[in-house]
C-alpha cells in the first residue's frame, strides 16, 4: 500500500502562528477560523471526482488545501452527528441518539463545545443558522448567534427547512414541485422556483450575505473570529431557482451501476430526476459558499484564516436498494466531504486517504490555533500530522488510529449498532454484538456482497471486531479536568 497522504508542495512550516499576519493591532497571531457545514452534502463534487456536478467554488477551495477522501460522521443523521463533532465526543459519550435532545442535557451539561472553547480564548464566536440544529442551539457557545429569519416582531425564529418557502412568502414563485413515492427513506421533495427569485431571498442566500457582512466587520475590528456558517442545502426539499435545475437535464444524468438481480422500485427516469435535483441543490449551495470565500479574499483575510468545509454526514442517491437519504451504517450514509485549508500546514491540492472522523475537527482546530486543550477530554485526534504530510510507512502513521467508528440506534435491540471503517474494509455489528456485515471496498465499492461469513475474510473480521470493541469499551464519560 502506498503512502496515502500526498502533498503537492509547501513544506510544513511549524506553528501556524508563525505563518500568519497579526490579527489584532499587531499583537495577536491567532488565525481566524471559518467553519462551513453543508447539510446532507455527499461526495457529489467536482473535486471528489464527480464531473457531472458543477461546484467550482468548493473545487477551488480544495485546490488550496487538503481534501480528505475517507472522512466519516459518527452518526448517520443530523443532530446526533452535530452534537458529536461540536462536543468532540462520540455518541457513546453524548448519549444523543435522536432529535429530542438539547445541547445541555445529560452528559452534555459538562461539554465545552468547539465554538465555546474559542470564545473562552478571545475569539468572536459567530453562528449563522444550522450548526447545532434548527431550534437546538447552545447560546453559551456564541458571541453572535443568528437565524436566517425574523418574526414580525423582529426576533430571530428557528424555521424548519420544509416550510422555508411558505414562511418566506414565496409560494407564488414555485414553478414546479413534487416528490417521488417509490423510493425507500426520503422521497425527494423538490421545489423549482422562478428565475426572478434571488439567491439571497432564500435562507442559504441570506446566510451567505450575512457571512460577508460579518467578515467585513471582522476585517475592521481585527479581532480573531470563529465564524460558523450552516448552509441547509442540499438537504430536502431540493429547492433553488430554475437556473440551477436547468444545469442538469435528467436525461444527462449518469446512474450508478445496478446490482445483478436487483429490482429497482423507481424507473430510470425517476432515478435520474432525483439525482438531478440533488445536484441542482448542491450547485446552489456551492454558489453561496463562493460568495463567502470571495469575501475572505477581497478583504485580504485568506492567508490569516483556516477554512474547514464539510457535510454533517453523507447522503445516498439510490446506489443500493433504491435507498435515498442517510440513517444507516452504509458507506454513503456516513462518508462526507472534508476540506481543510490551513495556511502553512497543508500544501495546495493535497489529498489524504486515511480514515478520519468528524470528531477530529475539534482537536485539529485547537491544535492549529495554538489554544490550550479544553478542560474536558476530547475523543478525537488532531489531524495536524496528516495536514503536514508526515511520512506514514505502509500508509500508517505511528500516532494515527487507521480507522473510523460510527454508530446508529437499533430500536429493536434498544442499543447502538456500530461500524468500523479502514481504508479497505467496513465491519458492522448489531447492538447485541452479533456480526452483521463485512464489505471489501477494494472489490465491492457499491456494497453488493456481504462477506461477514466468508472463510477467506475471517482473520479480517476478527481483527476489525477486536479493534471496534476495544475502542468502544474504552469510551468513558468525559469529565472536566478542574
Amino acid at each position: 500500500m502506498t503512502i496515502k497522504c500526498v502533498r503537492n508542495f509547501l513544506v510544513f512550516a511549524g506553528l501556524l502562528g508563525a505563518c500568519v499576519a497579526p490579527v489584532s493591532g499587531g499583537e495577536s497571531t491567532k488565525p481566524n477560523v471559518l467553519l462551513i457545514c453543508c447539510d446532507d452534502l455527499n461526495h457529489s463534487l467536482g473535486c471528489y471526482g464527480n464531473q457531472q456536478v458543477q461546484t467550482p467554488n468548493i473545487d477551488a477551495l480544495a485546490q488550496r488545501g487538503m481534501r480528505f477522501t475517507r472522512a466519516y460522521a459518527q452518526w448517520p443523521s443530523c443532530l446526533p452527528s452535530r452534537f458529536s463533532f461540536l462536543s468532540g465526543w462520540s455518541p457513546v459519550t453524548t448519549k444523543v441518539t435522536d432529535f429530542s435532545f438539547t445541547s445541555r442535557q445529560g452528559p452534555l451539561e459538562q461539554a465545552v463545545y468547539l465554538p465555546q472553547h474559542f470564545k473562552h480564548h478571545g475569539y468572536s464566536a459567530m453562528r449563522l443558522d444550522k450548526i447545532f440544529h434548527i431550534g437546538k442551539d447552545d447560546p453559551a457557545s456564541w458571541t453572535v448567534s443568528e437565524e436566517p429569519y425574523k418574526d414580525p416582531q423582529g426576533n430571530f425564529k428557528a424555521i424548519w427547512t420544509g416550510i422555508e418557502i411558505d414562511t418566506l412568502g414565496l409560494t407564488d414563485s414555485i414553478l414546479r414541485e413534487g416528490r417521488f413515492e417509490h423510493v425507500k427513506a426520503e422521497t425527494g421533495f423538490f421545489q423549482v422556483l422562478d428565475n426572478a427569485t434571488r439567491d439571497e431571498q432564500l435562507f442559504d442566500g441570506h446566510n451567505a450575505r450575512r457571512a460577508v457582512e460579518l467578515l467585513e466587520s471582522a476585517a475592521r475590528t481585527r479581532q480573531p473570529f470563529f465564524l460558523a456558517v450552516g448552509f441547509r442545502r442540499p438537504h430536502l426539499p431540493w429547492l433553488a431557482p430554475k437556473r440551477y435545475f436547468d444545469l442538469y437535464p435528467p436525461e444527462s444524468i449518469e446512474l450508478p451501476p445496478q446490482q445483478p438481480g436487483w429490482i429497482p422500485t423507481l424507473t430510470r427516469r425517476e432515478h435520474q430526476e432525483m439525482i438531478s435535483h440533488y445536484y441542482a441543490a448542491t450547485t446552489f449551495v456551492d454558489a453561496q459558499v463562493g460568495k463567502v470565500l470571495n469575501a475572505l479574499e477581497r478583504l485580504s483575510m485568506k492567508e490569516d484564516t483556516i477554512v474547514v468545509l464539510f457535510g454533517d454526514h453523507g447522503y445516498r442517491l439510490g446506489e443500493r436498494d433504491s435507498f435515498f437519504a442517510k440513517g444507516n451504517l452504509w458507506e454513503r450514509s456516513l462518508r462526507t466531504p472534508l476540506i481543510i485549508v490551513a495556511p502553512g500546514h497543508a500544501g495546495a491540492n493535497a489529498v489524504c486517504e486515511e480514515p478520519v472522523e468528524m470528531m477530529d475537527i475539534y482537536p485539529t482546530l485547537v491544535d492549529l490555533c495554538g489554544l490550550p486543550t479544553p478542560e474536558v477530554e476530547l475523543e478525537g485526534q488532531s489531524l495536524r500530522p496528516l495536514l503536514a504530510g508526515d511520512p506514514m510507512p505502509d500508509g500508517k502513521h505511528d500516532q494515527w488510529r487507521g480507522h473510523a467508528i460510527s454508530y446508529n440506534y437499533n430500536k429493536q435491540l434498544n442499543g447502538l449498532d456500530r461500524t468500523i471503517r479502514t481504508r479497505r474494509y467496513r465491519y458492522t455489528e448489531k447492538a447485541d454484538g452479533s456480526a452483521h456485515e463485512c464489505i471489501d471496498y477494494e472489490n465491492d465499492p457499491y456494497e453488493w456482497a456481504n462477506r461477514v461469513g466468508d472463510p477467506e475474510l475471517q482473520d479480517v473480521v476478527a481483527d476489525l471486531r477486536n479493534r471496534l470493541r476495544g475502542r468502544v469499551q474504552t469510551r468513558r464519560q468525559s469529565v472536566p479536568r478542574r
